[in-house]
C-alpha cells in the first residue's frame, strides 16, 4: 500500500511524532492534497504556535472550523478544489466549556463554568489538551460534515501523551474517587481530613500538585457540581479510544532523520502498537539527499579528502578559475554530502524496524519554509506520488 491509498481509504489521518519534525506541515499538506482530490477536508491543529495558520497562509485561527474560500487557492497558482479545505484550531478552554454545556446539569452548568477550580483544570491540567483534542475530533467524525479529518497532534515533549490521554482524564475522574469527594463529611475541612488517613491525604497532595488549587470548598463545589457530568465520562472515553483505534483511523509517524528524533519514533511506534493503535504510515521529513555521481565505479556519494580536491577543480573550472570561492563550495559540498550520507544510514536501520505493509516516504528538505498552499502543494509529489499540484 501507499500514502496515497492509505489517506484515499481513511476518512481519520492523525499526524504524530515528536516536536520539531513538521507534524503540523506534513497534517496541512495531507488534508490540502484530500480537498483537492475531491474530498472534503478538515485539518486541526492543538499547537498553541499557530504554525498551520502560517501554513494555510491565514493570519489567525479559530475554534470553529474555517473554510478556505477558492479565490485564495486561486491567488497562489492552484487550481480551484474539487472538494473543500477548512481548517481550525483547538480552543483548550472553550472545548471543556462546550463539553459541560452539552452534558453538565442544567442547573449546574453556571456553577461549574465560574468554579476556580473548574477554571484551573480546563486550563492547565496535564493531559485536558490532549484529552480534548480527542473530543474534538470524536465530534467531527460524529457530525458527518467531513470524510477527511486530519489531526495535528500537539507538540508535547512525550508524543505518546495524546494517546494515552482518555485513560489518564478517565483515571482522575474515576468514579471512586468522585463518590468519596461528594461524602458528606468532606465538609469537616481541610485539617480534619487530612487526619483522617493516609489515603485521604495522599490524594489531597496528588491534588494540589495536578491543579496548583488547595481551596478545599472549591473542590468539593466543582466535584459536587459534575458528579452527574462524571457519571456518564466512562463511556466517552471509551467512545475516544474506539475513533482512535477504528478501522477509518490512520496514524501516520512523522520523523526526521536526526538520531535521537528517530530513536523517538521507534519508541512511539512500539507504544502505539502495545495501545492497539497500529501505525499505518511513515513520513522522513527533511531528508538531505545524497549525490551520486554517475559511473560504473563510481561510489554511493562517499567523499574522501582527495576526492574534495577533484571537486574543487572542476568547480574551479566551472567559475572560470575562481580558486578560493571553488574552495568554500567544494568544503560544503563535502559536509553536505558527509551529512546526507550519515542519515541516509539512520533511515535504512529505521525502515529495517517497521512492520513490512507500512508505506514509507521521504520528504526532501526545501530550500525556503513551507508556509502557504502552493508550498504545501510542492510536498504532494513526494507524499503522494505524480507531479506537483503547482
Amino acid at each position: 500500500m501507499t500514502l496515497r491509498e492509505l489517506v484515499e481509504r481513511h476518512q481519520i489521518v492523525i499526524s504524530a511524532g515528536s516536536g520539531g519534525v513538521g507534524k503540523t506541515t506534513v497534517a496541512a499538506s495531507i488534508a490540502l492534497w484530500g480537498a483537492l482530490a475531491g474530498r472534503r477536508a478538515v485539518v486541526i491543529t492543538i499547537d498553541p504556535a499557530r504554525r498551520l495558520a502560517s501554513s494555510l497562509g491565514l493570519e489567525t485561527l479559530g475554534s470553529e472550523a474555517r473554510e478556505i474560500p477558492a479565490a485564495f487557492f486561486a491567488a497562489q497558482g492552484l487550481a480551484a478544489p474539487r472538494g473543500s479545505l477548512a481548517a481550525m484550531m483547538l480552543d483548550q478552554k472553550g472545548a471543556w466549556d462546550a463539553l459541560v454545556e452539552r452534558h453538565a446539569p442544567a442547573e449546574a452548568r453556571a456553577r461549574i463554568l465560574q468554579n476556580p477550580f473548574y477554571q484551573h483544570l480546563s486550563q492547565t491540567f496535564a493531559g485536558s489538551q490532549e484529552y480534548m483534542a480527542i473530543e474534538q475530533l470524536c465530534l467531527l467524525a460524529e457530525s458527518g460534515a467531513y470524510d477527511l479529518i486530519v489531526v495535528d497532534t500537539p507538540p508535547t515533549r512525550h508524543a505518546l501523551d495524546f494517546l494515552e490521554a482518555p485513560k489518564r482524564i478517565g483515571d482522575f475522574l474515576d468514579r471512586k474517587v468522585v463518590k468519596w469527594f461528594v461524602r458528606p463529611y468532606f465538609s469537616a475541612g481541610w485539617s480534619a481530613l487530612r487526619a483522617m488517613n493516609r489515603t485521604v491525604g495522599f490524594l489531597l497532595r496528588r491534588l494540589e500538585q495536578a491543579t496548583g488549587i488547595s481551596a478545599l470548598a472549591e473542590i468539593s463545589d466543582f466535584f459536587t457540581s459534575m458528579s452527574g457530568l462524571f457519571e456518564n465520562f466512562q463511556p466517552r472515553v471509551e467512545r475516544a479510544y474506539k475513533v482512535l483505534r477504528g478501522a477509518e483511523t490512520a496514524f501516520v509517524l512523522v520523523t526526521g532523520p536526526e538520531e535521537q528524533v528517530l530513536g523517538d519514533a521507534e519508541y512511539l511506534s512500539t507504544k502505539m502498537a502495545e495501545l492497539h493503535m497500529p501505525l499505518k504510515g511513515v513520513v522522513l521529513n527533511r531528508v538531505h539527499h545524497e549525490y551520486r555521481p554517475a559511473g560504473r565505479g563510481a561510489r554511493r556519494g562517499e567523499l574522501e579528502p582527495e576526492d574534495a580536491e577533484q571537486v574543487t577543480r572542476a568547480v574551479a573550472t566551472a567559475l572560470g578559475g575562481a580558486a578560493g570561492e571553488a574552495g568554500e563550495l567544494a568544503a560544503n559540498f563535502v559536509d553536505y554530502q558527509a551529512l546526507a550520507r550519515g542519515e541516509s544510514l539512520r533511515l535504512e536501520m529505521f525502515r529495517a524496524g517497521l512492520p513490512r505493509a507500512v508505506p514509507v516516504v521521504q520528504v526532501p528538505n526545501f530550500a525556503r519554509d513551507v508556509h502557504d498552499l502552493a508550498s504545501l502543494a510542492e510536498m504532494h509529489a513526494h507524499l503522494f506520488g505524480g507531479k506537483a499540484a503547482a
